[in-house]
């Protein structure tokens, strides 16, 4: 008897313990998903509280959030060179489209940092010693929020000045509830009246184009972008009640992108993951469905960043240029097309052509869904066939790996384009330059004929036929100086590949180079993982067209030309979209417009684009740089 009393207390003891760590646990959670969301100013325009449980002796605000971002600046300041090295290099192959693979992220995970309490004294973390070490130990010099929060400093356990004690740590706080920001609370986030809206309202404001950049973490002046978002937004409840999404990608971060899906409620909904390359274990996470896109080919890769999000109410489709990590998201330039809600068709319709836009978007993309011949992916095929796409103005353009030819062959890559043009663009002159902002570059053969002109070139300008000499290209891609002076230093051109293997059989490309240059849109110090295409006057005040998507400037991406032009060969896998003005505005050109004086059509790097000065030379990951960067680090 006895000893089943004994058996039962210990029973209830260990009970009592675990239902104390996991409660414990739980506030953790909470808090961390309310400093997470409070990135997107969304959170604090909704009408919804948020229960929290927290120590925080004061209301809480946005506007604390939002500017310790610049206390990121600090420490990316202070990286020391082992930040960059991380990055593991490999060879390039001719043909090859390829981004760094090692670790891309010089900062960690996006969590808001802690607000630091009033009082004198805090108690110490006891969850933290359960983090990693700092590597720096008792020679730490770093303040910032974020880097005591994601490692472990013993040194400071006892000390009151400089506590890393988490502001959720302590049990014996009430339950508070998240206010809404006011007016005055918010004036310092941003000076930019449009910035506090929602990015529902956000969204609807930038139609037809639907098309933004995201906010740059540590360029504080991105923030104020009335065209910019960040990752919170896309999948924010006022977007619309997601029932499943699938997430097409090349780098997954699967931490990463549950912890923003747990912010925005999404989290136990189902959820496909399409990647090329993988973090984290898909088993530690419910609802989620891992699937490896397998290449047949050499050097190629699963290079597509897309979303499909289907809501209680519709369906929405998002191409975008950001690996799902958060160094893509946080730091470097990227690009995204943010359909409008496709509604669900009345009745029982749910043929493909039912529905359709003008640009054929929804067969096109079905289409490029039953390439990969995936059967969890197969079924969105059938669901996007619900839908009516029909307010849809731009085109898809995919490319699938393969050798296609026969009507297979102008589906794909650039022969996808040139088809558009042909039938579309029939008016334009040859005389115009192309521009090509890329983040990476491949073997383009021994001239600008081989295949920059003479095969991307008259793609994007319709067929030789409509052309009596090949078309100019310039390319915008940064140069070492770039780099330098970017506001990761020499770690901005971890998503940047090129090699100096492949540069030195194609020198000729230096005549085409041109620096990157954003300064219209205040992120010139933020390196473009962004790919686009473009076709200006010659006043450099209207496009003609704009692609942005996930190629780049490679035969891997675009495709090549074989057997006489009658067989196209693509190594890997992407998607963008095609803004033609006639199905966009009506018109046959895109104004130019700053996003900050009229939202309208805007570029994300600045015209007239800027040739590489004398002495210049383009960024290679692969070689060594002596010189110091603006954090005073050399390269790796």
């Amino acid at each position: 008897m006895e000893a089943d009393e004994e058996l039962a207390r210990r029973l209830q003891a260990q009970f009592d313990e675990e239902e104390e760590l996991a409660l414990s646990q739980e506030k953790e959670d909470a808090a961390y998903a309310q400093r997470l969301a409070s990135v997107s100013h969304d959170l604090s325009d909704s009408d919804e509280d948020v229960t929290v449980v927290t120590n925080l002796k004061y209301k809480p605000t946005v506007e604390v959030d939002v500017i310790s971002i610049e206390n990121e600046r600090d420490e990316i300041n202070k990286r020391k060179k082992m930040d960059c090295s991380q990055v593991q290099l490999h060879s390039v192959s001719d043909d090859e489209e390829v981004e760094a693979q090692g670790s891309q992220s010089v900062s960690p995970h996006p969590r808001v940092p802690s607000p630091v309490t009033n009082e004198t004294t805090s108690k110490p973390d006891t969850s933290a010693k359960k983090r990693p070490l700092c590597k720096f130990g008792s020679t730490c010099y770093r303040k910032n929020p974020w880097h005591l929060e994601e490692f472990y400093h013993p040194h400071l356990d006892n000390n009151a000045s400089g506590s890393q004690s988490s502001s959720y740590s302590d049990k014996s706080d009430p339950v508070i509830k998240r206010q809404k920001v006011s007016s005055a609370d918010s004036a310092n986030t941003s000076t930019s009246k449009d910035n506090k809206r929602t990015f529902a309202s956000r969204l609807a404001s930038s139609t037809p184009y639907n098309l933004f950049l995201n906010k740059v973490y540590s360029v504080k002046e991105t923030h104020d972008d009335p065209l910019g978002l960040v990752f919170p937004d896309i999948l924010h409840p006022l977007m619309g009640e997601i029932v499943e999404s699938v997430q097409l990608n090349f780098m997954v971060d699967l931490k990463y992108l549950v912890d923003i899906y747990k912010v925005c409620r999404a989290y136990r909904k189902p959820l496909l993951v399409m990647y090329g390359s993988l973090e984290g274990d898909p088993k530690d996470y419910e609802n989620v469905t891992c699937v490896e896109v397998k290449i047949p080919f050499q050097f190629g890769t699963h290079h597509t960043k897309m979303m499909l999000l289907q809501y209680k109410n519709g369906l929405r489709v998002v191409i975008h240029t950001a690996n799902l990590r958060p160094d893509d998201w946080e730091e470097k330039t990227q690009g995204f097309w943010v359909s409008p809600l496709f509604p669900e068709l009345e009745g029982k319709k749910a043929s493909i052509l039912d529905g359709e836009s003008p640009t054929c978007f929804k067969r096109d993309l079905v289409d490029y869904i039953l390439a990969y011949k995936a059967p969890d992916l197969t079924r969105w095929s059938h669901i996007i066939r619900k839908y009516d796409f029909s307010s849809c103005n731009v085109f898809f353009v995919g490319s699938v790996p393969g050798y296609h030819t026969g009507e297979h062959k102008d589906k794909w890559g650039h022969m996808k384009v040139r088809k558009i043009m042909r039938q579309h663009a029939t008016s334009w002159k040859s005389s115009l330059p192309i521009i090509a902002q890329c983040s990476s570059i491949g073997s383009l053969g021994k001239d600008a004929r081989s295949w920059l002109s003479g095969e991307l070139g008259l793609s994007l300008t319709g067929a030789a036929g409509m052309c009596t000499s090949l078309p100019l290209m310039k390319v915008v891609y940064p140069s070492e100086e770039d780099i330098r002076t970017s506001s990761q230093g020499w770690c901005g051109g971890s998503c940047l590949p090129y090699s100096s293997e492949t540069h030195a059989k194609q020198e000729w490309l230096m005549q085409h180079f041109h620096l990157w240059r954003s300064n219209k849109r205040r992120r010139t110090r933020a390196m473009p993982h962004i790919k686009s295409y473009a076709r200006l006057n010659k006043e450099w005040t209207r496009a003609q067209f704009l692609i942005m998507t996930s190629s780049n400037l490679s035969k891997a991406a675009w495709g090549m030309l074989q057997k006489q032009a009658s067989q196209l060969f693509i190594r890997s896998y992407e998607a963008g979209v095609l803004f033609l003005p006639k199905f966009v505005t009506g018109t046959e050109e895109f104004e130019l417009k700053s996003p900050w004086k009229d939202i309208g059509f805007s570029l994300p790097f600045d015209v007239p684009v800027t040739p590489y000065p004398s002495g210049a030379k383009p960024w290679f990951m692969n070689t060594d740089k002596n010189e110091s960067d603006v954090f005073g680090d050399t390269y790796p």
